[in-house]
């Protein structure tokens, strides 16, 4: 069974998964287990900020991770392994 995640640990899941190749709603929604609501609130969020971009290719939606999305998901990893290395915390 999964913890609890907080938004930012989310957002992290959501962004790796398109950095990861997965740009299809279907695929992130299974793949970071959130429902469909949440999915439209995070993508119009993460598009306000620039982090990425919603393309229709072929009659789909298809989602692009841009720089911004990239530093966060390094910045974010870093933090992670810096907190468990000092304080032996896992997020």
């Amino acid at each position: 069974m999964r913890k609890n995640r907080n938004e930012v640990q989310i957002i992290y899941e959501f962004l790796l998964q398109i950095n990861d190749g997965n740009t299809q709603t279907s695929s992130i929604l299974r793949k970071v287990n959130i429902p469909y609501n949440k999915y439209e609130e995070l993508v119009a969020r993460l598009q306000e900020r620039q982090m990425i971009r919603v393309v229709s290719s072929g009659g789909k939606d298809v989602i692009e991770i841009l720089a911004k999305g990239r530093e966060f998901i390094d910045q974010y990893s870093k933090f992670s392994k810096l907190m468990e290395k000092s304080y032996g915390l896992k997020l």
